[in-house]
């Protein structure tokens, strides 16, 4: 009876064990728009995110993102990102969807060239008068919802609103679609 009372609590605690979702971290890949500035760049924006799941409420993540934006002709906007998160899920973490509400720190270089003036040449062709290029980082914050569905429970798909003001001024909000892997 010494040997059996053990036994079966080192049973249970096992199938206890297998039962939880061992998956701990993941890796996503989202593309999608943003308005960045004032709200009059339009963007496509990548991203690049590692979760790490703490326990069935709570999940820090990092990402690196990169924006791209042609506006006129010659104008455009090119930013790179760094993102540190925690998110809560209030209907737990560890179901096929996850619904996920974010908050945290953010760092961003951006580069605008910017088109002070241009004219046709008297071959219709279109010459840069004047070119101003300006480079700035700042520190924001990010406020996000997102929600992911777990597929075959490994892989996730989801779909991410964010906003991220910065302490310059600026802004940048926008929508993304995200597919993952669970680790």
């Amino acid at each position: 009876m010494k040997i059996f009372i053990p036994f079966v609590l080192l049973l249970f605690s096992t199938q206890v064990l297998a039962q939880q979702d061992q998956h701990k971290f993941d890796i996503r890949f989202g593309v999608g728009k943003s308005l960045l500035g004032s709200g009059d760049i339009i963007t496509t924006t990548f991203e690049n995110e590692l979760n790490y799941r703490l326990n069935p409420y709570f999940a820090t993540a990092f990402s690196l993102n990169y924006g791209k934006s042609s506006r006129e002709e010659f104008d455009l906007a090119v930013f790179t990102q760094g993102n540190l998160n925690l998110y809560l899920s209030p209907f737990r973490n560890t179901r096929r969807n996850d619904f996920r509400i974010g908050a945290g720190f953010t760092y961003y270089k951006i580069t605008d060239g910017i088109n002070q003036g241009i004219y046709r040449d008297n071959r219709g062709n279109v010459v840069l008068q004047d070119f101003l290029v300006e480079t700035r980082t700042s520190f924001g914050y990010n406020i996000i919802l997102e929600n992911t569905y777990t597929i075959k429970n490994r892989f996730l798909l989801g779909l991410k609103l964010f906003t991220q003001p910065y302490s310059n001024g600026d802004i940048n909000s926008g929508l993304m679609l995200k597919i993952g892997y669970k680790l």
